[in-house]
């Protein structure tokens, strides 16, 4: 394959990529507590990789991209929404919750209660109480309004604890990792550790403010400004894949007249 060529076909690739992650970040725009993701791009040489029969005098080395996927980890905008079970980490850290898969970890706030009193995210996960050094420790977390005399609301301190008519339920289990996170997306908000990522309790400098909820740290105006651009790329490598197919049609018409 003429290696121009390859090179434009690796181009269309790389935005057809870009695209895709532009896409998922517009679609969790309004996610309370969706991270970002970009596609950071390194360009290789393919005979580094995989030597080529014929020697490098001879012919190009066509160019590869290598992507690599980064999350954004920083803080969205905190909104007030005056709800009681809505509550929003100021600074590092996570919740953590339990899912289907694991242990998971979320900057996703805004909880709910389940029918037998269980505090569970939007998704229906519990969210574990803070019991020890390690997640695993952890238990759901019981809030029995129906069973209190009156009813009353659970109010959450800036530390997690958790009490209801003044007597305590629980406390929020708040995790960090080191930096940088070695942690891969799971469905919606959540995170699962990934290998060598080791948690450990947050520390003093992350609080915890009940009646509001973290955004998305998307910003919708820019990604769109991003996607018109990766649009417009991949349109300029779809014109020189064209523009090469056609000079080789024209060669290889040229060349059965001669």
């Amino acid at each position: 394959m003429n290696s121009g060529m390859y090179s434009a076909l690796s181009g269309n690739l790389a935005a057809m990529k870009r695209l895709d992650v532009i896409a998922s970040n517009l679609a969790n725009a309004s996610t309370n507590g969706f991270k970002q993701d970009r596609l950071a791009f390194e360009s290789v040489l393919a005979g580094n990789q995989n030597p080529p029969a014929v020697p490098p005098a001879r012919t190009a080395d066509p160019i590869l991209l290598q992507e690599r996927m980064v999350t954004d980890y920083s803080a969205g905008t905190l909104i007030q929404t005056g709800n009681t079970l809505d509550v929003a980490l100021q600074g590092d850290g996570f919740f953590a919750v339990r899912t289907p898969d694991g242990i998971a970890y979320t900057r996703q706030g805004n909880f709910r209660l389940a029918s037998n009193g269980t505090l569970v995210t939007a998704d229906g996960y519990p969210v574990l109480s803070k019991a020890g050094e390690r997640p695993e420790e952890g238990q759901p977390i019981i809030i029995d309004i129906a069973g209190q005399a009156g009813g009353g609301k659970p109010v959450i301190d800036s530390q997690g604890g958790i009490t209801l008519n003044g007597e305590p339920v629980a406390s929020l289990a708040l995790f960090d990792f080191p930096k940088p996170y070695a942690l891969r997306k799971a469905a919606g908000a959540h995170f699962i550790a990934g290998e060598g990522a080791v948690p450990q309790v947050a520390g003093p400098m992350t609080s915890v403010a009940q009646g509001a909820l973290e955004q998305s740290n998307v910003n919708s105006i820019a990604e769109m400004v991003q996607m018109v651009e990766a649009s417009r790329y991949f349109e300029t490598c779809q014109r020189v894949v064209r523009n090469f197919d056609d000079m080789a049609a024209k060669a290889v018409n040229d060349l059965a007249r001669v």
